[in-house]
C-alpha cells in the first residue's frame, strides 16, 4: 500500500538536532522507548476494534497511533493508520481486515527498525542505513 520509508531520515535528523541543542542526548531515545512501549497495545486494540467492527474505537485508536508515528518519523506505519482512521470514520470496514494485517506487518518492521536504531545510537554507531 505504501512506499513511504519505515523511518524518516528528516524526522530523525530533527530529533537529533534537538538533542544536540539541549545537550541532553536522550530525547530521541526517550521517544523510541515511549513509542515501543505504548504502540504495541494500540496495534492490539486496533485489531480487536476491527474484529468487533467498533468504528469509533478503531478511528480513535488509529488516530492515536498515527500521532505517535508522526512524532518518531514512522512514515509507512503513519500512512496505514491514516487509511484505517479515514475508512473507520466513513464506516467503510470492508477492507479493514487486509488493512489491519498490513498494519501489523508494518508495525513489526517499524518496531524492529526503531529497536535497532536505539541500539546503534546507544553504541555510537552509524544509523544512516536504517533511515529512508
Amino acid at each position: 500500500m505504501t512506499n513511504a520509508p519505515v523511518i524518516d531520515r528528516e524526522t530523525i535528523a530533527m530529533l537529533r538536532e534537538m538533542d544536540a541543542m539541549t545537550k541532553e542526548d536522550n530525547l530521541l531515545i526517550e521517544l523510541i522507548d515511549d513509542f515501543l512501549f505504548h504502540s504495541a497495545d494500540l496495534v492490539k486494540a486496533i485489531r480487536l476494534s476491527s474484529n468487533a467492527q467498533l468504528e469509533r474505537d478503531l478511528a480513535a485508536q488509529s488516530h492515536s497511533l498515527k500521532g505517535a508515528c508522526l512524532n518518531i518519523g514512522a512514515l509507512a506505519l503513519f500512512q496505514v493508520c491514516d487509511t484505517i482512521e479515514t475508512l473507520a470514520r466513513q464506516s467503510k470496514l470492508a477492507l479493514m481486515e487486509a488493512l489491519v494485517t498490513e498494519l501489523e506487518s508494518t508495525y513489526q518492521k517499524t518496531a524492529c527498525s526503531l529497536a535497532e536504531l536505539h541500539r546503534r545510537i546507544n553504541r555510537g554507531e552509524t544509523i544512516e542505513d536504517l533511515l529512508g
